[in-house]
């Protein structure tokens, strides 16, 4: 009987020390934040946000300095002006007081499958550490230390300051540079200056993110080379004044991507 009275505070005892470990492992672990849904939409990686009342589908682009509400979209909401501030929610997390240049993106988002409220940008992606999983898409922001990424490579970015960029190997069949590339995920394909392609280019180069672009015939730059992996006969154009030299999701889809703009670095996995 005496055994019997004494297990139930045994239990209890290693009970309350399991439950200990267990948030000790926990306030060690780093914090994960919420994960969204993405997808790509003509060649663009798209996900589901808030802005204020206004919820919806928007591109997450991570060569756009400024972020971009959609002017037919804050109109329906009564927003009027240049710019509008809200608390802005994305893959969970939550940024009070956040603003938005209020733009007519028409042109750029006309074509998309989806409509598209808006263009979430470097201003507020920068605050995290940003994840991209490619298949299934998952868009994934962390406000502190994030999980360590296996076989990863790490780039340094070489304009933090601005809209990211990283180095890599350009290759046109004629000859071979190194060229600082945006990190563009709001387009399929890449945009280089000064190279020769498979075929002309459209001229003026191709407005991004228009119809054209993916309707247009295949236009190749011979090969690219970033993080050590080699890419060949890339979807290509001309850079321009309003389409800056990048590399397109047509090769960051091949990568499990990891952006720190504040710490000045790039992870790229091989994508599972």
């Amino acid at each position: 009987m005496v055994s019997h009275a004494v297990q139930p505070r045994g239990l209890v005892a290693r009970a309350g020390l399991l439950a200990a470990h267990l948030w000790l492992a926990a306030a060690a672990a780093p914090a994960l934040a919420g994960e969204a849904r993405c997808w790509i939409d003509k060649g663009a990686l798209v996900a589901s946000a808030s802005f204020g009342d206004i919820a919806g589908d928007f591109v997450i682009d991570l060569s756009a300095p400024v972020s971009q509400l959609h002017v037919t979209r804050a109109q329906m909401d009564g927003l009027d002006g240049p710019a509008a501030t809200r608390t802005l929610i994305l893959a969970g997390q939550r940024t009070a007081g956040f603003t938005m240049a209020i733009d007519d993106l028409d042109a750029r988002t006309g074509h998309f499958d989806t409509v598209i409220n808006g263009v979430i940008g470097v201003d507020l992606l920068r605050r995290f550490t940003v994840e991209i999983e490619p298949a299934p898409c998952r868009l994934r922001l962390f406000r502190t230390r994030a999980p360590r990424l296996a076989r990863r490579v790490r780039l340094p970015l070489l304009d933090p300051g601005g809209a990211p960029r990283v180095s890599a190997l350009v290759a046109d069949g004629t000859r071979v540079r190194t060229d600082a590339l945006a990190i563009d995920t709001a387009h399929w394909i890449s945009r280089i200056d000064g190279a020769r392609l498979s075929r002309a280019p459209s001229s003026p180069p191709t407005p991004p993110g228009s119809a054209s672009e993916t309707d247009a015939p295949p236009i190749r730059l011979r090969a690219l080379e970033v993080a050590g992996r080699l890419f060949e006969q890339v979807p290509a154009d001309i850079a321009g004044p309003d389409a800056p030299e990048a590399i397109g999701m047509a090769i960051w889809s091949n990568f499990r991507l990891r952006l720190n703009i504040q710490s000045g670095w790039l992870e790229l996995a091989p994508a599972r």
